[in-house]
């Protein structure tokens, strides 16, 4: 039996959220099969014994793509070709495209996946919240307890970027998934999503409920030259839906 949704989980050195990620995935109700792909795009930590503890529960498959920073120097590069690598690995007719450092406040999955169902044109995205690094306290002291009255004090979070979004199978697979010529700093998500919107996809706002973990946030003036170039190349590509023309993409390195 085809799985109704794939959950693509992208993790950078982030074990110590993503623990969180999948201990509120594993609670949520879910009427339907789904699968769980955790992509390690850094290096070899935890990240795999971490996995192999909600294998059997979440149905997850565990990946590591970090075969480039195994000689002790971590090389950059966008979750777009991690994204893409899961995708070419997926079985599901709704992709939702996560990252580490997303907690569920709710049944997300379910209320992400079931409008993408209908509609293959929509791209279903939740109500976020941004951390300031409490929230993540709550959860690591009281053993991912939380008091969901906080919320009122985290910023929220700009949801019309896939730290936590649904779209289709074939929506994605039409496109080109991400484009790999994005190998700078910024704007693969907008690029990614902008496409989506001219082929003719719009978004959904759901009752999805998600907050995202406290980490350092990588700013463009810490690397302005990988910025500046994907800027340009953003800018430039506007327009062109298809990407990743006559070459493989999602390649397992």
């Amino acid at each position: 039996m085809r799985c109704k949704a794939s959950i693509i989980i992208t993790s950078f050195q982030r074990p110590h959220l993503l623990k969180w990620g999948l201990f509120s995935i594993a609670r949520q109700n879910i009427p339907f099969k789904i699968e769980t792909i955790v992509i390690n795009d850094g290096v070899i930590d935890q990240t795999e014994q971490l996995c192999n503890q909600y294998k059997k529960a979440l149905n997850l498959k565990y990946i590591f793509s970090g075969q480039r920073n195994l000689n002790g120097e971590i090389k950059w590069r966008v979750p777009g070709f991690a994204i893409n690598i899961s995708a070419k690995q997926s079985s599901g007719e709704v992709l939702i495209i996560s990252c580490a450092e997303m907690f569920h406040l709710n049944d997300c999955i379910t209320k992400l996946t079931l409008p993408v169902m209908e509609n293959p044109k929509l791209m279903a995205i939740p109500l976020g919240w941004d951390d300031n690094g409490s929230f993540l306290n709550q959860l690591n002291t009281h053993q991912g307890n939380y008091n969901i009255n906080t919320l009122a004090q985290y910023g929220r979070l700009n949801v019309s970027l896939p730290f936590l979004m649904a779209v289709s199978r074939e929506e994605f697979f039409k496109i080109g998934g991400y484009d790999e010529d994005f190998t700078g700093m910024a704007y693969d998500d907008d690029d990614f999503v902008g496409r989506l919107k001219s082929d003719g996809c719009s978004y959904q706002q759901t009752e999805a409920k998600t907050i995202h973990l406290y980490h350092r946030h990588v700013a463009s003036y810490d690397n302005p030259a990988r910025h500046s170039y994907n800027h340009g190349l953003y800018q430039s590509l506007k327009g062109k839906i298809i990407r990743n023309e006559n070459r493989e993409w999602g390649k397992l390195p």
